[in-house]
């Protein structure tokens, strides 16, 4: 990303605020959490063995009311090997609903979300991810596609390496925050806050880490890389149902 945007005079790039730090844990079971990451860990050993990844990229947290084109974000699935005795099971078809649920991990192990968090399974119509615009259900329809019941896949999405570069403190005073704020500060789009997703006058995303209206001289801390960048995440993804579509009611 280019950081072009903003001039070098007005802006000090500070020390690169960890995103992995900002990320909060789900759940509170520590055996559930330590099973998840066997789960997600042994089953990685797997996948480098018997299968090789679908990799496709896709943007993520566009906004189109709010110009915003997202981050561009790779996406690797690995289908693990089905059971033996499971083979001859149904597999899911375009138009079917399919349930998942799944675990997610910081790539240096920190679970986020182990699979027995999920009060209920996520459930959507195989084949039509792509109108849900995101494509971590992109990956999940990737991923239940040929699979049976009981299987498992793994999901990686990864926004590249971090670069410090793009990690800015600009003065609240500086013509790009005056526009953000502007832009932001109307109904529905919850005004210049730590945590929203921008859209820069270059034509990048970025995100607002920190908004300091108090400092004796106030600024913002603007954020270009990407969301994951420097610490991918993974998810296990473990098909649980499939159902027909429900036919269309009569008018």
């Amino acid at each position: 990303m280019s950081a072009a945007v903003f001039s070098s005079r007005a802006l000090v790039s500070v020390r690169a605020l960890n995103p992995r730090a900002a990320r909060a844990r789900t759940g509170t079971n520590t055996a559930k959490r330590a099973a998840a990451r066997r789960v997600v860990r042994a089953s990685s050993e797997d996948a480098a063995d018997d299968t090789l990844p679908d990799v496709f990229t896709a943007s993520m947290l566009q906004n189109v009311r709010q110009k915003v084109s997202g981050f561009e974000t790779t996406m690797a699935v690995s289908k693990l090997p089905t059971e033996e005795t499971l083979a001859d099971g149904r597999k899911p078809t375009a138009g079917d609903l399919a349930s998942i649920v799944f675990s997610a991990q910081t790539e240096d192990g920190e679970l986020l979300q182990a699979m027995d968090d999920m009060e209920e399974p996520i459930t959507f119509e195989v084949g039509g991810a792509a109108a849900m615009g995101n494509p971590l259900f992109l990956a999940f329809d990737n991923a239940v596609q040929g699979m049976v019941v009981g299987d498992q896949a793994l999901v990686n999405a990864s926004g590249g390496e971090y670069d410090p570069a793009l990690l800015f403190r600009v003065p609240m005073t500086h013509p790009e925050v005056l526009r953000l704020r502007e832009e932001l500060d109307v109904p529905g789009k919850g005004g210049l806050h730590p945590g929203a997703t921008v859209g820069l006058s270059n034509g990048n995303a970025a995100v607002i880490r920190e908004v300091n209206e108090e400092a004796a001289e106030p600024f913002v801390v603007i954020d270009a890389n990407h969301p994951f960048a420097g610490s991918d995440l993974q998810f296990a993804v473990k098909l649980v149902g499939i159902e027909d579509k429900p036919e269309d009611e009569e008018a």
